[in-house]
């Protein structure tokens, strides 16, 4: 029963983020905090210090947001300044869809995974850094051939992102009951 619970709780938690951003429309201000409170309550019993994990979860779920909004604005400005912006383009991408990428889709995910695993216990683990990179490596990999960027498109990029890294962060938090979940499985047999 109890790996029941944990799968549902890894699987299902994602897709109940995505859910409610997309039942309540929410704006993107609001994706960082639906995300810190999902992460939080699906894993409550596993913080270090239950109060100060929530709240740290969400200043760094934010944390995250904002760095990359103005890791965009940056990175932009420095493929401007180095002029090479009639020189990028990658299929139908130009530089600005790059910055985009590379703050977006690479920083702020790796900010917010390493800020947020920081927060439970026994997530620094070489099966952490690998998952993390296979969260970013899948989210990259879609942004390549995710063209539709309308809000009300119920698989928008940013709902997407939210599913991914929440997916992703929740096997880096819960890996050693999964973990332990498979071993007493294999004794089993």
């Amino acid at each position: 029963m109890k790996k029941i619970k944990l799968i549902l709780k890894v699987v299902f938690s994602p897709f109940i983020s995505v859910l409610i951003l997309f039942l309540t429309n929410s704006n993107l201000f609001l994706y960082p905090l639906i995300f810190s409170l999902i992460v939080s309550l699906s894993n409550y019993r596993l913080y270090t210090n239950l109060i100060k994990g929530i709240v740290l979860s969400i200043i760094f779920s934010y944390l995250s947001f904002f760095v990359g909004i103005f890791g965009y604005g940056l990175i932009l400005k420095v493929i401007e300044y180095i002029g090479i912006t009639n020189d990028i383009s990658i299929g139908n991408w130009f530089y600005t869809d790059l910055a985009f990428l590379i703050s977006t889709f690479i920083i702020t995910p790796t900010l917010t995974i390493f800020l947020n695993k920081s927060l439970f216990r026994n997530t620094k683990t070489k099966t952490s850094i690998q998952i993390m990179i296979i969260s970013i490596g899948v989210l990259v990999l879609i942004s390549f051939f995710h063209n539709n960027q309308r809000d009300d498109n119920y698989f928008n990029i940013m709902n997407v992102w939210h599913l991914i890294i929440m997916f992703g962060l929740q096997l880096i938090i819960n890996q050693k009951y999964l973990k332990k979940s498979d071993s007493i499985n294999s004794e089993n047999k």
